[in-house]
């Protein structure tokens, strides 16, 4: 079996690594020069990591994550408004809740792929479907074939585009921007076992340890289209940490990423051998940042529907068929925003634990 997997973000790289435990033969095709190592945090959940315990990186994984023992909620004055104790979910869930630093986890991915397997420089143009082939061209003037094509490409799929038609993107109703960075960890005072955010009904700013003596920081401020905005809001917030930690952020770190939802979701992600995974099937905002865990359950899945099913046209039927119902429900959750946000909706681990485990299986 050949496959051929278009971009080596998370949803390319942790596809590969299920496919590769297979026997098949896996190229990846990515658009940047290297590795993406750049970047801030992530906060991944139990799903994401059974996933990845899943695919075989469970001792990798632990070394690079933090573990996660509470998640902590309070207003501008610094005085708690709620707390949740998450210190046993890897008994209860099967995995913790972590904060990690993402280059970190790119270079998981990678190692486990193998850089000899990535083909960078690969930008693709488009896609389609030869009886039992799939075949991918590319800005380059490379054209590839295989038995299977995995779209990997992230929200502005070019593979999706060709597959199934753009989808439409529109404003957030909560916020236009999110803004993020990382410090060292010595530089802010938080619990570094917890996720600690700080609310209001016009604004937030949440820290997580992210390790390696790193903290990560992201936060979304509603009418903020700028960093100068988004530092004005917070200004008289001066009992918390945030006023000094946007001031010392540097510019070269901080990352400013639009807000758009999707309006609808991809109704389909699969088309003779061209399949979907990650972002490219399931755009979402990031309010459950449930975004890169869903797509590790997405690899897991698909290496699962390969592996219990030897007709490749069944296997994808299977893949999507699992998966597509529980990925929407979670695009919809994450359309609710965020606690004291208008829609009067609970602290993020309340969440977790009452919207996405129950949809999880």
């Amino acid at each position: 079996m050949k496959i051929g997997i278009c971009g080596a973000g998370v949803g390319g790289l942790s596809a590969a690594i299920g496919l590769l435990s297979l026997g098949y033969e896996v190229d990846v095709f990515e658009r940047a020069p290297d590795v993406r190592e750049t970047g801030a945090g992530f906060n991944l959940w139990p799903n994401a990591g059974r996933a990845i315990y899943g695919l075989g990186l469970r001792e990798q994984y632990n070394e690079i994550a933090v573990k996660l023992d509470r998640y902590i909620e309070l207003d501008p004055e610094g005085k708690q408004l709620f707390s949740t104790d998450t210190s046993n979910w890897p008994e209860k869930y099967g995995a913790p809740a972590v904060g990690l630093y993402r280059p970190d986890l790119a270079l998981m991915l990678g190692d486990a792929v193998g850089l000899e397997r990535i083909k960078f420089n690969h930008d693709v143009v488009s896609v389609e479907n030869a009886g039992d082939k799939a075949i991918c061209n590319f800005s380059n003037g490379e054209t590839y074939e295989a038995d299977v094509i995995i779209g990997a490409d992230g929200i502005n799929s070019k593979v999706r585009e060709q597959l199934i038609g753009g989808v439409t993107f529109r404003p957030n109703e909560h916020y236009a921007y999110r803004f993020r960075s990382v410090l060292d960890l010595n530089d802010v005072d938080m619990d570094p076992a917890a996720q600690t955010g700080f609310y209001a009904a016009g604004g937030w700013l949440s820290f997580i340890p992210i390790g390696k003596g790193k903290a990560y920081w992201f936060g979304s401020v509603s009418g903020a289209n700028t960093f100068e905005d988004f530092i004005e809001f917070f200004s008289s917030w001066t009992k918390t940490p945030i006023p000094n930690t946007l001031s010392n952020t540097s510019r070269d770190l901080l990352v400013q990423s639009p807000l758009l939802d999707v309006d609808g979701v991809p109704y389909k992600w699969t088309q003779g051998r061209i399949t979907l995974i990650g972002d490219a099937a399931h755009p979402m905002m990031p309010d459950m940042a449930q975004g890169a865990s869903q797509t590790f359950v997405d690899a897991l899945a698909l290496r699962d529907a390969f592996a219990n099913n030897q007709d490749v046209d069944q296997a994808l039927r299977d893949y999507e068929t699992n998966r597509r119902p529980v990925a929407n429900a979670v695009v919809k959750c994450s359309q609710k925003g965020l606690f004291l946000g208008r829609n009067k909706v609970d602290p993020i681990a309340i969440r977790y634990q009452n919207e996405i485990e129950p949809v999880a299986a």
